[in-house]
């Protein structure tokens, strides 16, 4: 075992990083460190634009700044309208969620899209959007799914975990199908949006200025969005972003990386309403 768990590092870890250092050192060395700062720094701001539009503009229980901003462009009849989609009926839960899971596909993917596209010129395939070539790493996250589902399923008799999950909440009687189903699709998008955002666009992005110490930046801001979770899936989040930053910096992709988040997110679902009884 120990052999093992070395050979797993020094491939998947300690080769990464010298070869994401050595290629970082290389940019650096013909690369004009203005120009390097100044692309550093517009990813940087990017990734700060997309959590504050989420931060103030995606939380769906607090409207406030959209009635201030569309009370001053003389527009309050759309806030009342955008109160009643989501807060009045039978259906505003789940417009809740629909709302949560559009606003981040905004601040996670199409801010960040629009500045690769339009400032960076570059393409999102190159930050971590690759799908070619992939196929191979799929049995490393298969792997990694194994080792996290013992501690995903002894989670979920806690009274924290049932109490989080499914974030989607049933009304009184409500069916299964169609809304929770529906949930969970738009719940793995979010999942591809929050993958491109920390392990494709932040990490791609700063990797050629800071090497691989790019996956200690990025984890900062990542486990930051899990402060509202359990204290242990937050200290969790700590190992899943060096993990999947290492991995998708060694693959070039964040989409093995949405795919085990999703997997993981469908499966804490589904403990929770069966220890509810609900399934």
């Amino acid at each position: 075992m120990p052999n093992l768990l070395a050979s797993l590092w020094r491939n998947h870890v300690t080769e990464v990083a010298a070869r994401v250092n050595a290629e970082s050192r290389a940019y650096l060395a013909a690369t004009p460190v203005a120009r390097a700062d100044r692309e550093a720094a517009t990813v940087a701001l990017t990734a700060l634009a997309g959590l504050i539009f989420i931060n103030f503009f995606g939380r769906p229980g607090h409207l406030e700044v959209y009635r201030e901003l569309l009370g001053t462009l003389h527009l309050g009849s759309w806030a009342d309208a955008l109160d009643r989609y989501l807060i009045n009926g039978f259906e505003a839960r789940f417009h809740q969620r629909l709302f949560w899971s559009v606003t981040r596909a905004i601040g996670y993917v199409a801010i960040p899209a629009l500045v690769v596209w339009r400032v960076l010129r570059g393409s999102v395939v190159d930050y971590g959007f690759r799908v070619r070539g992939i196929l191979p790493h799929g049995k490393i996250y298969a792997a990694m799914f194994l080792c996290i589902a013992p501690a995903v399923i002894a989670a979920s008799f806690t009274a924290p975990f049932q109490q989080t999950y499914p974030f989607y909440r049933l009304n009184p009687g409500e069916p299964l199908w169609p809304r929770l189903w529906a949930w969970e699709v738009l719940y793995a998008s979010q999942f591809v949006a929050l993958e491109f955002f920390f392990r494709g666009f932040l990490l791609h992005g700063l990797k050629r200025r800071f090497g691989y110490s790019t996956v200690w930046v990025m984890i900062i801001p990542y486990v930051m969005i899990h402060f509202d979770k359990p204290f242990a899936e937050c200290l969790g989040a700590i190992v899943a972003g060096f993990v999947l930053g290492t991995l998708s910096l060694q693959t070039g992709s964040m989409w093995w990386g949405a795919a085990i988040h999703t997997a993981v997110a469908w499966g804490m679902d589904l403990l929770s309403l069966g220890h509810q009884g609900k399934l």
